[in-house]
């Protein structure tokens, strides 16, 4: 049995799959299932995915059943009690895996942890723009706030994501924000220091409509991680003035704006 279970969800993700994929394939752990679900793709992704032949990568082909319901699908087929998320047009550097299941194992009561990360936009690297929170008591305090972790960095423990639940469909664009907060009442969480990954920021896809919808899910979710966890209610309202400033005024420049998202794993 594979100490590591990786997930991906796919749709039309020709550009990036392959480094994607290659980029777990050539990690330094290498003890590891990896699944792939392709999740209704019409461009040559189907074609990238058949030229693998490791026998780690588990590729299933399927109607788009949206990213949320794709990503508990691959979750639940997993044969590990690790998961690691990643999206199809990010990548790990190579040391993600080795670095991560080591923090995993010193530390049984960690349900799920991220790293730091690399933003990538266009061909130019940017240090990470969300504020780096390190321990469990700080991301508590602050997650009413924003968002600490981008997905395609994050380990999880399978029965603590079983117990909560998993991802909500009911979140469009925000699924993965909404599953650490509830996360967090089954175990404590933490971020690396090392940056073990580096995602892509793109805007190919993003409408003005998709982002006015994104926001208000991440309304509601701060709002429930705040009656959950509290927080600095000075700080807290000035996150949501920020929020309601950017659905009446949106901002012609995103790209870099927390809790982003423009993913191609089945919208």
């Amino acid at each position: 049995m594979p100490r590591v279970s990786v997930v991906t969800s796919v749709y039309n993700g020709e550009a990036y799959v392959e480094e994607c994929i290659d980029s777990i394939l050539n990690q330094t752990f290498q003890d590891f299932e990896y699944i792939i679900l392709n999740n209704g793709s019409t461009d040559r992704t189907l074609e990238i995915l058949n030229r693998y032949t490791d026998p780690r990568l588990h590729i299933i082909h399927q109607d788009n059943l949206g990213i949320s319901r794709s990503l508990n699908k691959g979750i639940s087929l997993s044969k590990s009690e690790l998961i690691v998320r990643l999206d199809a047009d990010d990548y790990s550097l190579p040391n993600r895996l080795e670095k991560q299941v080591a923090f995993m194992e010193q530390h049984p009561e960690i349900g799920f942890c991220g790293s730091r990360f690399k933003e990538l936009i266009g061909t130019q690297f940017f240090t990470q723009k969300v504020q780096f929170i390190e321990k469990d008591e700080e991301i508590r305090k602050i997650v009413s706030c924003f968002n600490p972790f981008s997905h395609s960095t994050t380990m999880i423990r399978k029965t603590i994501f079983t117990k909560s639940g998993g991802y909500n469909s009911k979140f469009e664009y925000s699924q993965d924000y909404d599953l650490w907060v509830r996360m967090l009442n089954f175990g404590k969480a933490g971020i690396l220091k090392e940056e073990l990954g580096v995602a892509r920021l793109t805007d190919q896809s993003t409408s003005n409509k998709n982002r006015r919808k994104q926001k208000l899910e991440v309304l509601q979710i701060r709002w429930n991680a705040f009656r959950q966890f509290g927080g600095n209610p000075g700080k807290v309202l000035s996150y949501y003035v920020k929020s309601l400033i950017g659905l009446i005024y949106p901002s012609k420049s995103h790209l870099r704006d927390n809790g982003y998202r423009n993913k191609g794993d089945g919208e």
